[in-house]
Formats: structure tokens, sequence, C-alpha cells
């Protein structure tokens, strides 16, 4: 019953935090509405500081960092073309702009088949079917609006020519065009003439444009060569401020995507966006434009983090696997090895999404790893001092660090989250906001490890609230939509916050009450997803549109995607690495262990606790394996670097002592006499 009332409670909250803080483009029209979309392929906000033409028009548009993520790592300018067509993500083997005719068929059921299954041409036809004309400006930019079936638009040769067909028609038009003139240009070439031709070009474009029309210029893709970057997004026109740009699919002000551009027609013409269409209409934030310079910089932070992140996540599984092995060896120098090693690396995790604070990609990455070694260096100093008053303290130090950071970055924004090193990063575009998968690893395995050994040390009825709290605190930053937003999290987290809580309390586990833990878990996360879905459809989170999804088709192929993308993880990677090793120790072990968990009040509940979620946050998310790579970096360090070692060269003693009634260690809340650390040097 209490299970029961926490949950409705939890749900509850969650709706209460709920709601809409961001309004949508004004949605006053003309009768006949007129939107024009101009394609640069590859053009970038780097480029509008020698574009007088496009920086006029930025300078009273509504404007975005756009991602062009479709479903390759880069995107070139005919899977462009077709996400636009889209609303979705596409595929296009061929990295030309022109989409010849004959290809439509192959390329259609190429797309339909895909993980995404997506429709292209769906925007094309929905425009038809409503009576809105549909206008390209050569024959270039023709796919763009052409229907599901192939069917083109009307090929006109100038925007003049496009005007005056617009204005003969009685249910508004959609004019698109395509400027090609950057997108064949090499990585590491100048692209100052190039940006200046086509600003050159813009001029007479935007002059002969209906001055009632709604104008979008979008960077659709990547060059023909190279590595993604993001994208210049401006929306100049009748109801669109001056502003950042936002839309619910992103959920982070100045970030959209390319699939976002066809709702965003749709919605301007006034049309119902289809339920094929994964994009959501862009909206304005309501946030101050910065200088151009902030956006390019943006660029320039995502796309140095693709690097740095990779090399952060090696150096940080092969600390790991270097301490676990360290672990395995008796010797007093292992193990005065392996401790040093823990407290260090306890903190780092966090320590890397602490970094984001500060502007990395532009001092250097050997500043950055100054940076982190540092601070780590600092946190271990003030956990090994804390540890001379009560050992546990050393694992609490770093865990609660960890905690206390990543829960306050959420509730501020999640600035530390986006392009951080281990987050996620906006040119990938898997999320732009809340908790991101490695986060969650942090968040959870910090969470439940400190709620055990705080439950642990205090003790008593006391004790287990205070676990509670510290559970659900993770459990609430991790699920809330307005906040961590990750349906997966909950999922796991709340199985972990049941066996934490009910080990302290010295439950035994029956098959009601673990009945009772799956429902309550069922309860917290189907509240919040609905929660989500019962807010506006511009402000849904990816879950609530996934219970769309659920009740109105269409969730078999996303859940199909991200179970692939789970097993696509498992393989000869860091990763899978820093697991495998994690196991194998874990069973080498696994007496010492056991030694060590019953010596030190709630470490049994922490621990079990922390492996459930790990195992269920692997089997449950998209990002699979490294989760568990991560909690086991997390977890082994800091639980290492306070209890382990004290019971190398002695299990058989440490074993009598506790059949005797003596622990081994000092309980929770004792100390030696003399103040010292009570383990071994």
């Amino acid at each position: 019953m209490r299970l029961r009332r926490a949950a409705l409670l939890l749900v509850a909250a969650v709706a209460f935090l709920t709601g809409a803080p961001f309004a949508p483009a004004a949605s006053a029209r003309p009768a006949s509405p007129v939107v024009v979309l101009v394609a640069v392929p590859g053009l970038r906000w780097s480029d509008v500081a020698v574009m007088p033409n496009l920086s006029r028009l930025v300078g009273s548009a509504a404007v975005g960092e756009l991602s062009v993520k479709t479903v390759g790592g880069v995107t070139r300018c005919a899977a462009g073309i077709l996400a636009v067509t889209a609303g979705n993500r596409t595929g296009d083997p061929d990295g030309s702009c022109p989409i010849p005719a004959s290809d439509w068929p192959s390329l259609r059921h190429a797309n339909a088949t895909s993980k995404y299954k997506t429709t292209i041409g769906l925007l094309g036809t929905t425009l038809r079917s409503g009576g809105v004309a549909t206008i390209s400006v050569g024959g270039l930019a023709a796919p763009m609006l052409a229907d599901e079936a192939g069917g083109l638009p009307r090929v006109v040769p100038t925007m003049a020519a496009a005007t005056a067909a617009a204005q003969q028609a009685t249910s508004g038009a959609v004019i698109v065009t395509i400027d090609q003139g950057m997108y064949y240009l090499l990585p590491d070439s100048d692209r100052t003439n190039a940006a200046q031709a086509v600003d050159t070009r813009l001029a007479p474009t935007l002059a002969a444009v209906p001055p009632a029309a709604t104008v979008i210029v979008a960077g659709i893709s990547d060059i023909s060569a190279g590595k993604a970057h993001l994208h210049l997004l401006a929306i100049r026109g009748s109801g669109w401020r001056h502003t950042e740009l936002r839309s619910s699919a992103a959920g982070r002000a100045p970030y959209v995507q390319l699939i976002d551009v066809a709702p965003t027609i749709l919605a301007a013409v006034g049309l119902a966006v289809p339920s094929a269409v994964v994009g959501r209409p862009m909206q304005q934030s309501g946030a101050d434009v910065p200088a151009i310079s902030a956006f390019a910089d943006d660029d320039r932070h995502a796309y140095d983090q693709r690097t740095l992140g990779q090399r952060s996540f090696l150096a940080l599984g092969i600390a790991a696997i270097v301490l676990m092995v360290l672990t395995l060896f008796p010797w007093r120098l292992t193990r005065t090895g392996a401790r040093w090693l823990a407290r260090l690396l306890a903190p780092v995790p966090m320590l890397i999404f602490l970094c984001n604070a500060f502007p990395w990609w532009r001092w250097g990455q050997p500043v950055y790893a100054a940076i982190v070694v540092g601070l780590a260096v600092v946190i271990a100093t003030i956990a090994t001092i804390a540890a001379r008053r009560n050992v546990v303290y050393a694992a609490m130090v770093p865990l609660a660090a960890t905690l206390i950071v990543l829960v306050a970055d959420q509730l501020t924004g999640g600035h530390l989250q986006l392009s951080a090193p281990l987050g996620d990063n906006p040119i990938v575009a898997g999320r732009f906001s809340g908790v991101g998968n490695l986060d969650f690893a942090e968040i959870a395995t910090s969470g439940l490890l400190l709620a055990g050994l705080v439950g642990g040390r205090i003790g008593g009825r006391r004790g287990v609230l205070a676990a509670a709290a510290i559970a659900g605190v993770a459990l609430v930053v991790d699920g809330a939509p307005q906040l961590g937003d990750d349906i997966g999290g909950v999922f796991a987290l709340v199985p972990g916050a049941i066996v934490v809580v009910g080990l302290l309390m010295q439950t035994r586990l029956t098959w009601r009450r673990g009945l009772i833990a799956v429902g309550s878990t069922a309860i917290v996360a189907i509240g919040i997803a609905l929660a989500d879905y019962a807010r506006p459809p511009t402000s849904q989170t990816h879950v609530g549109r996934f219970v769309g999804q659920v009740l109105h088709g269409g969730a078999g192929p996303e859940v199909q995607r991200k179970f692939d993308a789970a097993l696509s993880t498992v393989g000869p990677t860091v990763g899978t690495f820093v697991t495998v090793v994690a196991i194998v120790v874990a069973i080498a072990s696994h007496r010492r262990i056991a030694v060590a968990l019953r010596a030190t009040p709630g470490l049994t509940a922490a621990a079990s606790a922390a492996v459930v979620t790990a195992v269920l946050g692997v089997c449950l998310n998209d990002s699979g394996v490294p989760i568990g790579a991560m909690a086991a970096v997390v977890g082994v360090s800091a639980l290492y670097g306070a209890v382990g070692g004290a019971e190398h060269g002695a299990v058989g003693g440490a074993e009598s002592g506790i059949a005797s009634g003596r622990s081994p260690l000092p309980a929770a809340g004792s100390h030696g006499g003399d103040g010292s650390d009570p383990l071994p040097a």
C-alpha cells in the first residue's frame, strides 16, 4: 500500500511539473499563405560573417542551430532533400544533389523498409491534398516537393516567376529553391569566395519573394566530403520575431532538426502534420539571439566533442581495467596503488561533465585534461582526509559530489550535458535535453550507492528514510519530462530504489513483493509518460510522442530501432571490455567482496541496488553496454577507494570474525583511536 501511494504521489508531482513554457509562432496567417524555402547545402553559421545579404535577413529572423542528422553519420545533399520531403530520417547512397526521377521508386522502397520506416514525398502529398500549390525554382529543388508517387511540383525558372504563380493560388503556395554553391567545397578549403557568391545570388531571390511570405533559409546538409557539422536555419515572416528557435523534437533552444522543416512548412500553411512525420513544427523560444559568433562556437564545441569524447571514454575504460586487475593481486604495493587509483578515478566521470562549464574546445585538449586531473586530485585528497574519520566517507565524498553536480545541472537546464565529452552531441541528434545515457549511469549509480551507505551509516528508520530520499531525488530528476526526461532510466531506477530501501529495512524478498516492485515501476513510468502525453503536442518530449505512437500505431519501428542500437554496442569496444573485466573480477573475488559487503553497514544494499539498475539500464536503453561500463567505473572506483584491500590476506580471519559477530572493519560511525584510516596503507 505504501509503495502504491508513493508511486501515485510521484506521478502527481511529475504531472505538476509538466507544462508548456514555450510559445509557438503566432498562428495568424494571411488567407493565402506563401512559404519560401531557400536550401543551401553546406551553409554554416561561420559563413554569415562574409554574407551581408544573409546577415541582414538573420538580423530580423528567428534563428536556430540546425542538426541535419539523418540515417548516416554525415548527411549529404540528396539525403537532406529527402529528409525535407519526409519529416523523418532518410538515406541516399548517392552524395550528389540532383535526384533523378528514375531513382524515386528505389529510394522510396529503401527508406520505407529502413529502421525508421520513412515515407519520402509525404510533404508534397500533404500539400497537394490540402490544395496548396507547390512550386520549384529550377528542377534541382523539385524533389523536395515531390509527392509519394514521385509527382513533381510546377517548375519555373526564377523566383519572380514563382512569386507570380503563387499569387494565383487561392489556398496558399510553397516555393522551394536550392543553391548548391557551397556543397562541393573541400573540407579544408577557404569558404569565403563560395559564401560570397551564394550571398550575391541570394539578394535577387529575397527581393523577389512576396512581402508577406514566410522565408526559411536552411543549410540542409553537410558538404560533399568530410565530417558532419551544425548548420544555419533562419525564419523571417509575419509572426516570427527575432528570437532563438526550438522544437519539441529537440527540446532545447536554439537547436532544431532537419526533420522539423516539413512540419514547420505545413504549420505555416495551416495544414495538420501527418502522424508519420517525426519532426515537430519549430517554435519561438523567446530567448534573445546572441552574436552570430556564438552559433559558430556551438558548432565548434559539438565538432570537437566527438573526438574528445572517444578519447575520454577510452582513457576511463583503460584506467578502470587497470584498477580492477590490480585488485586481483594480494600484494601490499598493488593494494596501495589500486586504492589511490580508485580515489583519483572516482570523481573523473562527473568532472568530465563539470568541465563543460569551461570553454575547453577553445583552450585545447591538454588544458582540458589538466583541469580534470587537477580537480580529481583535489577531490581524492578531500576523500582521503575524510577517511581518517571514517573509511566509508572516502566513498561518500565522490559519490555525493557526482550526484550533487549532475542533479544541480538538470535543475538549472542541463547545460553540462549537451556537447560534453561524455554527453550527447547535437550533430548526432540523439538527445538535445534531459539526461543522456552515460549521465544516467552516473546519476543512478552514485545515487543508489550513496543512498545505501548513508542509510547504513545512520541506521534504523531514519536511515531508511534518508536512503529513500536520496534515491527519490535521483529518480525524479532522471525521469521528470521537464528535467531528465529518461523513461528508460525510470524503468531501471525504480527497482534499484526498491532494492536499496528493502534491504536496509531487512525485508525478505518474496514473489508477492517482487510483483509489487514490478507494478510500482510500471505505475511510475507509465504515469510519467501519460503526464507528458497530456501536454500540448508542441510541448511533448519524445516520451509523450512515444505514447502517441503506442496509442495510434507506429511504436514498433521505434522499439525495433532501439533494440538494434543496443545490440550494436556488443562487440570489441571499450565498454564491452570494461564490462567483461568487471564481471570476471567479481567472480574471481566473490569471497572477498562478500566479506567487504557484510562488514560495512548498508554496503550490501547499495551494491545490490546499483547492480540491478546497471543490468536493467543495459537492457532497456539503446546505449546498451556502455551504461554497464560507466556504472562499473563509478561503482568500483568509489567503493574500492573506501573499503578495498582490507580483506586481502585475511579472508579466513574476516569470515570467522563475521561468524562470531565481530566485524573485520570498523562499524559505521566508529574510527580508530588515533583518528587514522583503519585500512592498511
